[in-house]
């Protein structure tokens, strides 16, 4: 006996779906929906990833910002890669490590603008 129940919210349910698309079935011309904005986005991605390692040995004299002009990476890096504190903190004969695989990205990407689609 519940199978009629059934079938009888199925067929009001297709009702109230065929009411709210209006008498025809379909969509009025008033409920069309506006167009589509989109945004491209390039992006330019890097990686260069290096098994090798470089250590250097502080000679007297010295200084964070002598080595990392000599190996063409900055102080932070040098500084953040060897967890010191204080970048004028090095002393004759102390081994650094020194950033490899670094990219230097000459451009940044670009991006365009938003078009609207029909």
């Amino acid at each position: 006996m519940n199978r009629p129940v059934i079938l009888s919210v199925a067929a009001l349910a297709l009702a109230i779906a065929v009411a709210a698309c209006g008498e025809d079935g379909g969509a009025a011309d008033d409920d069309v929906l506006p167009p589509i904005r989109t945004t491209t986005t390039t992006t330019t991605t890097s990686t260069t990833i290096s098994t090798d390692r470089k250590f250097y040995t502080v000679k007297r004299g010295e200084n964070l910002s002598l080595i990392a002009e000599s190996f063409g990476v900055t102080v932070q890096s040098i500084v953040d890669l060897n967890g010191l504190t204080d970048a004028n903190d090095i002393q004759a004969d102390q081994t650094i490590e020194i950033p490899t695989g670094v990219v230097l990205i000459a451009e940044l990407p670009t991006t365009t603008t938003p078009t609207a689609t029909t």
